[in-house]
């Protein structure tokens, strides 16, 4: 990192800086939330919809740019009052041991429908595919954009992605009907008004799409429409869940949602974040 920033320090005069507490841009980027981005010589370039930026991290310094430092701290949860968020997770032991093995990990906010995209991909898949599944449609249905003398793929608005043919060709299988069904029936204004609904209410309206069952729609409205009290539970969470809580080993999974949410209520949704990525990154989970 010392070497990166010997290089970037030469062109902080055309970039955006912000100091940051409580903030690993790895742990977050890393974490499976998110799938458009590459690290190239210590820079993370990120594409989400029509924008392409970069973010380097050097301890407490976030250096960016192609994007306002507002866009910045919006984008990775910036402005949530994380230090009390550890403060009050970090009371269960589980996730105690989490947080200490991954602090700042943040909840990104990203863009609704590419959001929902990806977590339509995600059934039976793993982030290695996803990520592909994502540069693919892309690349077929979105439009080039040089940023630092880099090729990148804006991701195709809703309504774009009706050639299920073309779908099927970045390998997404049965998933194809599913994203041409959710695209014909979404805009960008009915995530807008989801976004203002209750989260139960956003989670029927989903769930009412081609393919979105409670996993997916959980993502999504935790994710991407800022409902933080949603507990999202995959295998991966079906795991740690019924390793680290003896009351959990019997619930079904839509059972361990509705027990995420009432155990941390409007944090349900970092807590899954830490228990997931500890999860898959670490095989058992075990209390400290």
């Amino acid at each position: 990192m010392r070497r990166v920033f010997k290089y970037y320090q030469y062109f902080v005069f055309f970039m955006g800086e912000l100091r940051v507490n409580g903030f690993s841009l790895r742990h977050t980027l890393d974490s499976g939330q998110f799938f458009r981005y590459v690290l190239h010589d210590g820079w993370y370039y990120i594409v989400t919809r029509e924008k392409v930026f970069r973010a380097c991290q050097d301890g407490d310094k976030l250096f960016f740019d192609g994007a306002g430092g507002r866009f910045v701290r919006h984008f990775f949860g910036l402005d949530e009052d994380y230090s009390r968020i550890v403060r009050e997770l970090s009371k269960d032991p589980a996730l105690r041991t989490a947080i200490r093995k991954y602090p700042g990990l943040r909840l990104i906010k990203q863009d609704p429908w590419e959001c929902t995209v990806g977590f339509l991909c995600s059934q039976f898949s793993n982030i290695k595919k996803i990520r592909k599944n994502m540069e693919c449609i892309a690349e077929k249905f979105g439009r080039p954009v040089v940023f630092r003398g880099k090729r990148f793929f804006t991701f195709p608005s809703p309504g774009a992605l009706k050639d299920v043919a073309k779908l099927k060709k970045c390998s997404v299988g049965f998933r194809a009907k599913y994203i041409a069904g959710v695209n014909k029936r979404v805009n960008d204004n009915w995530f807008a008004k989801l976004g203002k609904m209750s989260y139960s209410k956003a989670k029927e309206n989903l769930i009412a799409l081609p393919g979105i069952g409670e996993k997916v729609a959980d993502c999504i409205c935790l994710f991407s429409l800022g409902f933080t009290e949603s507990f999202p539970v995959d295998v991966w969470m079906e795991r740690a869940v019924k390793e680290l809580y003896p009351e959990a080993k019997k619930m079904k999974l839509r059972q361990m949602g509705k027990f995420g949410g009432e155990k941390w209520g409007k944090m349900a949704g970092y807590a899954q974040q830490y228990l997931y990525h500890w999860r898959r990154l670490h095989g058992h989970a075990r209390r400290s």
